[in-house]
């Protein structure tokens, strides 16, 4: 539940980021992908990028096999996000969501007193 007396940092329809993203740049994915292909023919190996690419995933699948995850979760989080991120609350929100969990205990506790 939204906090009605809390002003908003930017009116309805302003944006946070008004020149947004600088036109040209490359997210990651795009990035990595640029960089295993000038990789793949400097190795001068007579392979194809894509073939050096699945061969370097299966190096990392097998090392996260063996317990090491370090190149395949770092590509992962890279490219697909991090799982889980923690979301840090101000402590009116958390008092807020306390207030709403205890209103839910109460209520969940007469409902058993009434069945009784």
């Amino acid at each position: 539940m939204a906090n009605p007396n809390i002003k908003p940092r930017w009116e309805k329809g302003e944006s946070g980021n008004p020149f947004g993203r600088p036109k040209g740049s490359k997210n990651y994915k795009t990035l990595f992908q640029e960089a295993y292909i000038a990789i793949a023919k400097n190795l001068n190996t007579g392979k194809e990028p894509d073939t050096l690419m699945v061969e370097l995933l299966k190096k990392g699948i097998i090392q996260a096999l063996k317990g090491n995850y370090n190149f395949y979760k770092d590509i992962m989080d890279r490219l697909y996000g991090k799982p889980g991120n923690q979301i840090e609350l101000s402590f009116q929100e958390t008092k807020e969501k306390e207030l709403i969990e205890t209103e839910r205990r109460i209520k969940q506790f007469l409902e058993e007193l009434g069945k009784e």
